[in-house]
């Protein structure tokens, strides 16, 4: 467990979702500048990693659990880039499904062919030992 201070002197970046920057990805310029500055922070009190957090950042957990409404522009814009994610998260797996499915198909036909001459080489193996042995 680190200090929340030392959070807030990082950058928060999504590269994944937001590949082409906050702004461009539906947040405002200042609730992107709000997410860059707190977003760390903001992860760290998820996964309980913040050794002093404030009662603003308890708060802001109780926002992420829908126990609380957002009060603060840093909340709302957490919200939001929540509610993107979500989104992006939401139409990605349908796309990422079907391909695996279809390519796993051809995958699972290359190895029965396989398999089946595996047989009979194994078996040309034992006859050629066989006969060497005789």
């Amino acid at each position: 467990m680190l200090p929340r201070e030392h959070y807030l002197k990082q950058t928060f970046l999504d590269a994944v979702n937001f590949p082409e920057g906050f702004e461009k990805g539906g947040l405002s310029d200042v609730q992107a500048r709000l997410i860059r500055k707190q977003g760390v922070l903001i992860n760290a009190l998820m996964q309980e990693e913040v050794s002093d957090p404030t009662t603003d950042d308890q708060h802001i957990l109780k926002v992420i659990a829908n126990q609380s409404a957002p009060k603060s522009p840093v909340e709302q814009a957490w919200v939001k880039y929540l509610a993107i994610v979500k989104t992006r998260q939401a139409s990605a797996p349908a796309k990422a499904k079907a391909k695996p499915k279809a390519k796993a198909e051809p995958k699972e036909a290359e190895t029965k062919p396989k398999a089946a001459e595996a047989k009979p080489a194994a078996k040309a193996t034992r006859k050629a030992a066989k006969t060497e042995a005789s």
